[in-house]
């Protein structure tokens, strides 16, 4: 299974959205119809360090379910380089023009680059 990023933008903007870290989101939480995809990206993520939470697998049931409850401080820092819907529709552009595949270091990297262009006027 491939890496989505729309699903992961998602995810941590969803939780950033969280009133405190006593709620978390879990799979119910997410179209059922995604189930795995949503599972798979919250272990990736948990897995990177992005955030905090658990997984947990029932036998015979398929997809992991999971519970997570807050962003980590470098999910934190992701985020807030591809929050902006315009640096993050500029930064998906840059890596579809240039061919590269789409890693957390360099999505943050060209997110932030992308951002500091706009702030000077470029």
């Amino acid at each position: 299974m491939k890496r989505n990023w729309e699903v992961i933008r998602e995810i941590l903007i969803r939780l950033e959205e969280l009133p405190n870290t006593d709620v978390g989101l879990q799979l119910p939480d997410f179209p059922a119809e995604k189930a795995y995809d949503y599972a798979y990206h919250m272990e990736l993520l948990i897995e990177a360090g992005m955030i905090e939470g658990q997984m947990s697998r029932s036998a015979g049931a398929g997809h992991a379910h999971f519970f997570v409850h807050r962003l980590s401080w470098d999910g934190h820092e992701l985020l807030d380089s591809i929050r902006s819907s315009t640096v993050w529709e500029k930064t998906k552009k840059t890596f579809a023009s240039k061919g590269i595949e789409m890693t957390f270091d360099l999505v943050k990297s060209v997110a932030t680059e992308i951002s500091v262009s706009l702030l000077r006027g470029i």
